[in-house]
């Protein structure tokens, strides 16, 4: 074989490179119509003898970048945060209480939103939300989206033989929302927790009988 001979498989094989592998990272679907029109897709396999056969390369999304935690992103800001965090829960969550002075907790109330929907909290003026207007216009219309009315939420006061089970389930809700709704770095959902945490904590509800 000649030197030229050799260069030019060479570069062959070279040039038919890039084209392989591009290949391999397409996806081709096949579109099949039988004669009583009935239609099957397929990922790379042809559709078989006496169908008709429509081909649709598709390309391969590109690949995300690798994820970077906020803490390895920002570290100075996020240390600024915690900084601020930890000197706002030394300030305003209260001090552990001696197991002698340890009083009743504070009242909780159940309430009910217009959609069934119940919550916990210790404000004893129910709170209002906006529902949906329940009418149609002159013409059989819907109301506009934005059409709602005023509606205050049911609110009962939690009996005292149940107000510990109350604040102990109002403490989890603030640990879950904290740590897995808002994936732990919520500043103020970890603030919440840990104020409702101290007030169980002070509370009759941590005294052993």
């Amino acid at each position: 074989m000649s030197p030229r001979m050799a260069c030019l498989l060479l570069s062959c094989g070279f040039a038919a490179a890039p084209a392989t592998a591009t290949a391999q990272a397409q996806v081709v679907i096949y579109k099949c119509t039988d004669a009583a029109g009935n239609v099957t897709f397929q990922n790379d396999t042809a559709c078989p003898p006496g169908v008709r056969e429509e081909r649709r390369v598709v390309e391969p999304p590109p690949a995300l970048p690798a994820y970077v935690p906020r803490e390895a992103r920002m570290p100075e800001v996020v240390a600024a945060e915690q900084a601020r965090l930890a000197e706002r829960i030394e300030r305003l969550v209260p001090a552990p209480v001696p197991p002698g002075e340890r009083k009743p907790p504070p009242p909780l109330y159940q309430c009910t939103t217009w959609e069934g929907k119940q919550y916990l909290t210790g404000e004893a003026t129910p709170q209002t939300r906006c529902a949906p207007l329940q009418v149609v216009g002159i013409a059989g219309t819907p109301p506009p989206a934005a059409a709602c009315e005023r509606v205050a939420d049911t609110c009962e006061p939690v009996p005292d033989e149940a107000l510990c089970r109350a604040w102990k389930r109002r403490v989890d809700e603030a640990e879950f929302r904290w740590k897995f709704a808002g994936g732990g770095s919520d500043a103020d959902e970890r603030f919440d927790y840990e104020v409702l945490r101290a007030t169980f904590a002070n509370s009759r509800c941590n005294q052993k009988p």
